[in-house]
Formats: structure tokens, C-alpha cells, sequence
């Protein structure tokens, strides 16, 4: 520790002059230790599991297009690619929005539609998508937002912007039905339906809050 004569004063660490009067010090300074400590990089739990689940999907990939190049036969293992890679878009849409589970729903809503819709056109138009799948994802999305909600005591002003946006979504199928392109119009008129009643619910209830939420969104 140093010394100042002028000041009688001890000073920690290594200084050139004393703090106080700028004057000469005596002793032998020490070095200071860090007032913060030291920062170690710690990688998230989840990134190893992310890294073996990218070596997991590349090899079923290559596993796949070998076998299929032995044995023969129609490139079936495009289909198992086409498989990973739609695996692959909904858990990034998952991890993106981990924070904001309502937000997350929407996007799954959007993202499945989507790759039901493409892999129904890829596989030879059968109509599955329109007539099971986007009437199952909007209704199945209606009650996970409702069961969250619940769950995790949630305020209207966090979920019912999304509440509504999922209620829009399950009309969609209303259009579907207009145009004639439902073969089996059950599971669509139900997701209308149940659309209907959510969307009359949330402005029954809270609509006064909805629009509120609405003009303090939009800047009205």
C-alpha cells in the first residue's frame, strides 16, 4: 500500500501521484483487484440440444436418400426432407417468440396453414389441407389461446389483439366454402362457426377494451 506524507493518508492500488494533492507517494503500490467480476460466457442449455437436433435431422436426411438410392424407386426421401424442413421453420417460429406465447400461437397458426397448404399441392391436390387441417389448426388455436390465457393469468391487453387475429383466421374457411373449393364441409363450417362465437364473445365482454387497445395500438 502507499503513502502520502503531505495528506497522512494510505492509498490502495498503484497510483503515480496521490488522488488528493497530486504529490509524490511512498511504498509499493499493489494492483487493484476488479470491482466487477470477471464475465464466463455461459451458451444456453438449449443450444445443445438445438445442435444435436441438427445433426439428428441432417442425418435422417442422408440415412434416407441412401436407402432410397439402393433400393430404387420414386425419391421418397425428398418427402422426409420437405418433413425436416417444415420441423425445422415451426420450432424456429417457436424459439423466436418463446417471450410472447400468444404472438407464437398466431405464427404456428400461419406457418402450419402454409406448409399444410404447399405439402397438399406438392402430393397431388387432394384437398386435406382445406377441408381437415386449417379448420383443426384455427379451432385448436381458439382453445390453447382461451386455456393460456387461463392458465397463466394473463390481462385482456396481452392476448386479446391475438384473440381477435385468431378469430379472423377462422373465417378463412368461409371463404373456402363461397368458392367451392371444400369437398367435406363439416370441419369448416364448425371452425366458422366457433370463430363467430369467439370474435361475438370478445366484444360482448370486452369490447370497450378491444377498442381501446386498438387506438393506443394504432395511434388513433
Amino acid at each position: 500500500m502507499q503513502y502520502c506524507e503531505k495528506c497522512k493518508v494510505h492509498v490502495r492500488g498503484l497510483h503515480a501521484g496521490c488522488p488528493l494533492c497530486q504529490g509524490p507517494l511512498t511504498g509499493e503500490g499493489e494492483t487493484p483487484n476488479s470491482v466487477f467480476p470477471a464475465h464466463t460466457y455461459q451458451a444456453p442449455r438449449y443450444h445443445l440440444l438445438i445442435r444435436s437436433m441438427i445433426f439428428a435431422s441432417i442425418a435422417a436426411i442422408v440415412i434416407c436418400a441412401t436407402v432410397n438410392i439402393l433400393l430404387g424407386g420414386r425419391r421418397w426421401w425428398l418427402f422426409i426432407a420437405a418433413a425436416v424442413a417444415c420441423m425445422w421453420v415451426c420450432l424456429y417460429s417457436v424459439i423466436r417468440r418463446r417471450n410472447n406465447i400468444p404472438k407464437n400461437i398466431i405464427w404456428l397458426v400461419f406457418w402450419l396453414s402454409l406448409i399444410a397448404v404447399l405439402w397438399d399441392l406438392f402430393t397431388g391436390r387432394r384437398g386435406w389441407s382445406i377441408d381437415y387441417v386449417i379448420p383443426a389448426i384455427c379451432v385448436l388455436a381458439m382453445i390453447a389461446m382461451a386455456a393460456i390465457a387461463i392458465i397463466l393469468h394473463l390481462h385482456i391487453e396481452e392476448y386479446m389483439i391475438y384473440v381477435l387475429l385468431d378469430g379472423l383466421f377462422g373465417i378463412v374457411p368461409l371463404l373456402f366454402l363461397t368458392l367451392g373449393w371444400v369437398r367435406i364441409p363439416l370441419p369448416s363450417i364448425l371452425c366458422v362457426a366457433a370463430s363467430i362465437l369467439s370474435l361475438a364473445a370478445l366484444l360482448s365482454f370486452q369490447g370497450e377494451a378491444l377498442f381501446s387497445e386498438l387506438r393506443r395500438r394504432l395511434h388513433l
